[in-house]
């Protein structure tokens, strides 16, 4: 019975990987314009043929359009309409570039350009819009999207493969919603296909890493990253109580040199007493000023204040810091939290392997210095 269950266990483990593999080499489904809701949508084919298809609760009907054709721009609302007619989703394949953009309030978003397959549907009374992505223009998107102002190719390309392992290990996130990952930073950010300065460069680097993801005990890694370290990366059950045996803290002089290095918030005394007496404690200035000398200079996961523990995450997300990695201290009615590094700190930071990849260092260079352990194979192996 033991042996039975170990290989049904192990029968779906390799269901469930073999299912995220086709998933990824036929491109992932993102929702697009995840970070806003919006009920009006405007999306126009650039060049060359596509086909629009159109469900309706009754009928389904089909429009061809080629090269010389004149190729319209589509307004939808909310209720999503197309020729008077009530849509359940409407579906644009093309092999040239959509481009689309929403409704912010009461101005349009800045276009942005698709390749693959767009589908259009109501939700409530917004819309929803979910793109059918080639892996390579998705992989080189996220590389643009989180990382494109630098002109640095071994960065892009370790970008590249942390992007595309963290795709493969997350495929089924939103499956039971129509999609895969969403297009902002609660997935990966995509703003559609490169389209910048340095979108050759981006382009370049995806296609030299080909298909190679990063794994430790031949299984694909969680692949963490973020905007800068603040001088010292973090471990994963520091902040979110998980322990990996590939990811490791280290000194990162390399993030010193970037833009997000330190920060700076300044806050009424009013409104920090406010806060942590919410948690139950109640100091005086003088007490507050006390405590901020005792605070440990490097990065940590907790404070304890009178024998209590605060999770310094959880104070982060009600104080919207850049980074847990702070060093507070008192001016008259005042608390000055200076800040260093910008995100959660586990992983690369991006920054630093910007810089890293400026200096000379490969790809696979980088990833060792932010991680331990690790091999790199491509997808077919796994």
């Amino acid at each position: 019975m033991k042996l039975t269950c170990i290989l049904l266990a192990l029968l779906s483990l390799l269901t469930v990987q073999g299912q995220s593999i086709k998933a990824y080499k036929s491109g992932p489904r993102v929702l697009t314009f995840a970070e806003q809701e919006y009920g009006r949508a405007q999306v126009k084919v650039k060049s060359g043929s596509y086909t629009l298809v159109a469900y309706t609760p009754d009928s389904v009907f089909s429009m061809e359009y080629g090269i010389d054709d004149v190729h319209p721009l589509y307004t939808f609302r909310g209720d999503l309409r197309l020729n008077r007619a009530a849509c359940d989703s409407i579906v644009i394949s093309t092999d040239d570039t959509i481009v689309m953009r929403v409704m912010h309030g009461k101005k349009w978003t800045r276009e942005r350009p698709y390749m693959g397959q767009l589908t259009i549907r109501p939700f409530l009374i917004y819309l929803e819009a979910i793109v059918k992505v080639p892996i390579s223009n998705y992989i080189a998107g996220v590389v643009e999207a989180e990382g494109g102002l630098s002109p640095e190719p071994a960065y892009h390309q370790a970008q590249a493969v942390l992007s595309r392992t963290w795709l493969l290990t997350n495929l089924s996130k939103h499956a039971k919603d129509g999609y895969h990952v969403k297009d902002d930073q609660s997935s990966q950010a995509f703003k559609g296909v490169p389209h910048g300065k340095n979108a050759s460069i981006i382009q370049s680097a995806v296609l030299a890493t080909r298909d190679s993801i990063a794994t430790y005990d031949n299984k694909p890694i969680i692949g963490f990253y973020h905007s800068n370290s603040g001088g010292m990366t973090t471990l994963p059950h520091v902040v979110w109580s998980k322990e990996l045996p590939y990811c490791r803290a280290v000194i990162d002089p390399f993030s010193k040199k970037g833009s997000r290095y330190e920060w700076q918030q300044r806050i009424l005394l009013s409104d920090w007493s406010a806060y942590w007496s919410t948690q139950g404690v109640s100091m005086e200035a003088e007490e507050w000023s006390t405590y901020f000398k005792s605070i440990n200079s490097t990065r940590s996961s907790h404070w304890q204040i009178n024998e209590q523990s605060f999770k310094l995450e959880t104070v982060r997300r009600h104080f919207k810091w850049k980074s847990g990695f702070v060093s507070p201290l008192l001016e008259g009615e005042t608390v000055v939290v200076n800040g260093y590094g910008f995100g959660h700190g586990v992983g690369m930071s991006q920054q630093g392997a910007m810089y890293m990849g400026s200096s000379g260092f490969t790809w696979k260079e980088i990833l060792d210095f932010y991680f331990k352990d690790l091999s790199f194979t491509v997808v077919d192996n796994l």
